[in-house]
């Protein structure tokens, strides 16, 4: 029988770790304090400890409904049907290991074991659910429904010139573009840090101090007009022709992410390995979510397990659009800067 986790003579505490655990969200302050992840107990209740597919009803928005009829004394009125549809989701399953030459040093000071949460496992996690994020944006706005919600000024031949790069206008152009008059409902920016770069030499981005009632705190972020403005090298470039950068660039809206946590077994544990070198410690992390594009529906049938995988998240031919696209708030600009 393996020793019960003892690190560098530490006594690993699984269902205290798991506690602390289970109250980090891991995931981005800025995408929490922007509110385009809503929290969906309908869900959490759905996927629990065993279920991983699951659907959502809703009723579709009523902003197409004839004008109301004048209450004359002599027009009947009728009453018209509210029409429904439902959106699939599907929970993912992740698992990540480590040996000890890797995370005891984590382990010191006066609270160990939150010194290995906050420094190894939460920023793991919150790193993999930010990728799994971004290629589900990937994967739903590869869709030709989405068509008008995307600014292609890239090029990948000839020469790359100003009118590929962004501009002052760009991102207020395609809001209007892809939501009309509902533009306003656009809260994070996800950009690499070149597009950022330009975007701060044209000083449209500008740190500003607010209160989140999300996290429950005074925060400073960087803001371009309305949205928080969350900067990263992973994910918003493709440099595989030589000399020609492309650039995506993401706005979201608030609650365009449905989510929830999943229970899974033995979240967090120890384990140690008496053949292998002579004896290794290693720690075992296992995480699932629910991160489902609200108005979309993952096709199950071409998800070839029980958890889809990032390169499945990240293909279109896995989505199929649910709501009139104008409701989706969520845009892309492609550009080379």
């Amino acid at each position: 029988m393996p020793r019960l986790g003892i690190v560098n003579n530490f006594a690993f505490d699984a269902e205290a770790f798991a506690d602390y655990m289970q109250e980090q969200s891991c995931l981005n302050n800025r995408i929490l304090a922007s509110g385009i992840m809503v929290e969906d107990p309908i869900i959490e209740k759905a996927v629990g400890k065993s279920g991983n597919v699951g659907t959502v009803p809703f009723f579709l928005p009523v902003d197409g409904e004839p004008d109301a009829l004048n209450d004359d004394g002599k027009t009947d009125n009728k009453p018209t049907a509210l029409k429904g549809s439902k959106q699939t989701y599907m929970a993912m399953a992740r698992m990540k290991s480590w040996y000890e030459e890797t995370y005891t040093r984590y382990l010191t000071g006066e609270s160990p074991l939150h010194n290995l949460a906050n420094n190894l496992v939460i920023p793991y996690w919150t790193n993999q659910w930010e990728a799994e994020l971004m290629a589900i944006t990937k994967g739903i706005m590869g869709l030709d429904a989405m068509a008008s919600h995307k600014t292609d000024l890239s090029v990948t031949t000839g020469s790359i010139t100003d009118a590929n790069k962004i501009d002052l206008t760009t991102h207020l152009d395609l809001g209007q573009k892809a939501l009309g008059d509902k533009r306003t409902q656009f809260s994070l920016a996800v950009m690499h840090s070149q597009v950022a770069t330009n975007y701060k030499k044209k000083e449209l981005i500008e740190n500003k101090k607010m209160f989140s009632p999300i996290l429950n705190a005074d925060i400073e972020v960087p803001m371009m007009g309305s949205m928080i403005v969350l900067e990263t090298d992973t994910n918003t470039v493709d440099t595989s022709v030589e000399g020609f950068p492309v650039y995506h660039t993401y706005m979201f809206g608030r609650g365009v992410f449905l989510t929830c946590p999943k229970q899974v077994h033995r979240a967090y544990g120890t384990k140690y390995d008496d053949e292998e070198k002579g004896g290794v410690e290693k720690l075992y992390t296992k995480q699932a979510k629910v991160i489902h594009p609200n108005g979309f529906s993952i096709k199950i049938d071409n998800i070839a397990e029980e958890s889809p995988t990032r390169a499945e998240l990240a293909n279109p031919a896995n989505w199929e659009l649910k709501f009139n696209h104008k409701n989706i708030a969520i845009a892309e600009i492609i550009s080379n800067g």
